[in-house]
């Protein structure tokens, strides 16, 4: 009877450590992607708002709809002091019984530093620069945290943009200027105009996405990103540049550093790990042994500590939290234009790694070039 009991018990486990996951649906979808992004904003639990609502921002932005992009990113991007604050689901996932990914989404550096980025590219565009430098500083500072010291606050466009924003102030931004040079390694940045009038932003390609590694799904590795675009040849007034990139966001997601919550995942692990052992062990041993009159009862007892073994590994969830902003770009790029006053057309052509014109890529945009502020601009491949 007991050995009946405990093989019930044992099926019981196994059988609901081995159900299939529940299959989540694609949203219904009708062409309007910023539409079925508010759809899921509406729809999505509240510490899954802010995710959706950078992913609506970007397609609002690709789509020219800026006041809506403006206004979703003020929502999702609290300040940096609220990002480091504890709340109630933040301490929930670090139990060892919760999942990570049952608190709000803030996203990892290099998402929090995108999330700035483009909110200072709508302070630059509403005429503000100011405000708009502090905005790059402070995305620099969400990648100051980087395990190596040649990682930390290394992206090269914030920087640039810093020293050039503090130029066109009639300040000396060379100190910025100089550190993005020294991170941009090999690739020339173009020299600060303080004439210049026209502030291109452009993005390519396909950004990296996070899924689960280590032993037991305790860490976040990066699929990397892909672009095809390897920089941009821009002509507007007569003139053609080139406009390189600044910025790739694999590598920056890659080399983050550690996270507060690294550790508290590899608790877990190792509490999977652990009740797992034991649990394979007691279960193999306590079954050979109860199939034995002279050993049933040690038997069972091993049975039963296998099968506490297998619940306490069952139950710990050490899954690294795989949410990924999903529609950020593979690079960044930057081209500053000095034009008449009036409106131009700007031809942007997206070249491979070789210089080569991509086919069908081409983009022609019409540039109102206003005399009281710079005009800024956003064009994606």
């Amino acid at each position: 009877m007991k050995i009946a009991t405990s093989i019930s018990l044992l099926c019981a486990v196994l059988f609901t450590a081995c159900q299939a996951p529940a299959i989540r649906h694609a949203p219904e979808f009708n062409g309007d992607l910023v539409a079925a992004g508010h759809r899921k904003i509406a729809q999505a639990p509240a510490h899954e708002k802010k995710r959706w609502q950078l992913i609506t921002a970007v397609h609002a932005l690709k789509l020219g709809r800026h006041d809506e992009a403006r206004a979703l990113l003020a929502t999702a991007m609290p300040s940096a002091g609220q990002i480091l604050q504890a709340d109630a689901r933040t301490r929930l996932a670090q139990s060892l019984f919760s999942p990570e990914n049952v608190k709000g989404f803030h996203g990892e550096s290099h998402e929090r530093v995108m999330g700035w980025f483009y909110r200072g590219m709508f302070y630059w565009m509403d005429g503000e620069p100011d405000n708009a430098r502090a905005c790059f500083r402070t995305a620099q500072l969400m990648d100051a945290l980087a395990a190596q010291p040649e990682h930390r606050a290394d992206w090269v466009l914030l920087d640039y943009l810093d020293g050039y924003i503090t130029t066109k102030l009639g300040r000396d931004g060379s100190d910025a200027g100089t550190r993005a040079q020294a991170n941009a390694g090999t690739t020339a940045l173009p020299d600060y105009n303080s004439k210049a009038n026209v502030m291109m932003f452009l993005q390519f390609g396909f950004g990296p996405m996070k899924k689960t590694g280590g032993d037991v799904g305790e860490k976040i590795v990066y699929d990397g990103g892909h672009s095809q675009t390897h920089s941009a040849r821009i002509t507007a007034g007569g003139r053609t540049i080139i406009a390189p990139v600044f910025d790739d966001l694999t590598f920056q997601a890659s080399t983050r550093g550690n996270r507060a919550m690294d550790a508290i995942l590899a608790k877990k692990a190792t509490l999977k790990k652990g009740g797992d052992l034991v649990g394979d062990i007691g279960v193999t041993a306590g079954a050979i042994l109860a199939s034995a009159p002279k050993t049933e009862g040690a038997g069972v007892a091993l049975l039963g500590a296998g099968l506490a073994g297998k619940i306490i590994g069952g139950s710990a969830e050490p899954y690294a939290d795989t949410r990924t902003w999903t529609n950020l770009p593979q690079h960044l790029s930057f081209a500053a234009l000095q034009l008449s006053a009036g409106t131009h057309t700007v031809t942007i052509e997206f070249l491979d790694a070789n210089g080569i014109a991509l086919p069908d890529r081409q983009k022609n945009v019409s540039v109102t070039v206003q005399t009281d502020r710079d005009t800024v601009v956003f064009v994606a491949d």
